[in-house]
C-alpha cells in the first residue's frame, strides 16, 4: 500500500526560521482552542460540525500559504498541505465561500468612541457624561450629528439602548442620555460574539506572526500566581483604570489620523490594540524530589 507523501511546510519569502516542533504547536493550538470549545458544547455544537467548518478554513488557509511561497494553488497542492482530499478541494474551489469582506466600524461604535474623547461630551474623569436628549451642543442630538447626518439621533439612542450602553432618565423635567460604563454587549447577543470573533482573531494574528518570526509586534501580558481571589479582584480594578486612560488616548491618537488619512490612496492598513484581563484557578506545582548523590541510596 503506497504511503501517504509527508507534508512539509512551505518557505515563504522572508528571513529563515528555526523548524517548529510539530507535537509542540499542536499542544499550543489545543490550548488556545479549549475555551472555543467550551464555547462550542454550551451552544449545542458538536465535533461534526466544527470539523465541517475546520476543513474548509484548512483549504483556504493552505491556499493562501502556497500563494504567499510563491507556488501554483493547484487541488493537489492544497491537498497535500491541508490534508484535505482532492475531492473536497475540488468542491470548495467550484462552490466555496468567498473570503469574508472587511465590516464597516458599526454607528454605535463609533458614536461611543466620539463621546469619550470629545472634549465637549466627556466628563471630569476623561469618560462620557450623561447629555440632555435634544438640543444644541453639547446633547445627545449633536454628537450623534457630529459623526452621522444620514441616520436619525433617536435611531441611534434605541441601538444604544438595546446594546445596554446607554440609558434615558428624566431629570429637571428634561430627558439626559446617561451613557454605561463602556461599550460591552450583552451577552448571548450577535454583537458580543462579532467583538469574540474580531478580538480574539487579531490577537491570535499578532502571536502567530510572532512565532513565525514577522517583524515584532505588541503581544506582551502580565501574569501572577499565588495571590487571593481579594487580590485578584483589585488587580482586576486596577486594570480597567489603566485601560480607560490607554483607550480615551489611542482613540484619540487614531482618529486624528484616520482624519488625515482618509483621503490617501495608501488607506489600507487596519490596527486592532486591545487589553484582556482573566482570573482563575491556580495549583502550584508539586515539590521536586531532593537530588540523590551519586553512590548514596535512596532515601
Amino acid at each position: 500500500m503506497p504511503r501517504k507523501p509527508k507534508i512539509a511546510p512551505l518557505e515563504a519569502p522572508g528571513p529563515a526560521l528555526p523548524p517548529l516542533p510539530p507535537d509542540d504547536v499542536a499542544q499550543a493550538v489545543a490550548a488556545v482552542l479549549r475555551p472555543a470549545i467550551h464555547l462550542l458544547l454550551r451552544s449545542g455544537i458538536d465535533y461534526p460540525r466544527l470539523a465541517a467548518e475546520l476543513k474548509t478554513l484548512f483549504i483556504e488557509e493552505a491556499a493562501a500559504e502556497i500563494q504567499r511561497a510563491g507556488h501554483a494553488t493547484t487541488d493537489s497542492a492544497i491537498s497535500l498541505l491541508s490534508g484535505v482530499h482532492r475531492k473536497d478541494v475540488r468542491q470548495w474551489r467550484e462552490s466555496g465561500r468567498p473570503p469574508g469582506a472587511a465590516r464597516p466600524v458599526a454607528l454605535s461604535a463609533r458614536v461611543f468612541a466620539r463621546w469619550i474623547t470629545d472634549a465637549d461630551y466627556g466628563g471630569e474623569q476623561g469618560g462620557p457624561r450623561a447629555l440632555p436628549r435634544a438640543g444644541p451642543a453639547p446633547s445627545f442630538e449633536a454628537l450623534v450629528r457630529s459623526v452621522t447626518q444620514d441616520v436619525h439621533p433617536f435611531t441611534v439612542l434605541q441601538e444604544l439602548i438595546r446594546l445596554r450602553v446607554a440609558s434615558v432618565e428624566i431629570q429637571d423635567g428634561g430627558e439626559i442620555v446617561v451613557p454605561g460604563a463602556d461599550f460591552v454587549p450583552p451577552a448571548g447577543s450577535r454583537e458580543a460574539l462579532e467583538l469574540l470573533a474580531a478580538n480574539l482573531a487579531d490577537h491570535a494574528s499578532a502571536a502567530v506572526s510572532n512565532v513565525l518570526g514577522a517583524p515584532p509586534t505588541l503581544e506582551q501580558s502580565v501574569f501572577a500566581a499565588g495571590i487571593t481571589p481579594a487580590s485578584a479582584e483589585r488587580l482586576q480594578a486596577l486594570a480597567r483604570q489603566l485601560w480607560l486612560r490607554m483607550r480615551g488616548e489611542m482613540i484619540e491618537e487614531a482618529s486624528r489620523l484616520y482624519e488625515a488619512d482618509q483621503d490617501s490612496p495608501q488607506a489600507r492598513t487596519r490596527v486592532r490594540f486591545g487589553s484582556y484581563f482573566w482570573s482563575g484557578p491556580w495549583e502550584p506545582a508539586p515539590p521536586a524530589p531532593p537530588e540523590v548523590p551519586p553512590g548514596d541510596p535512596e532515601p
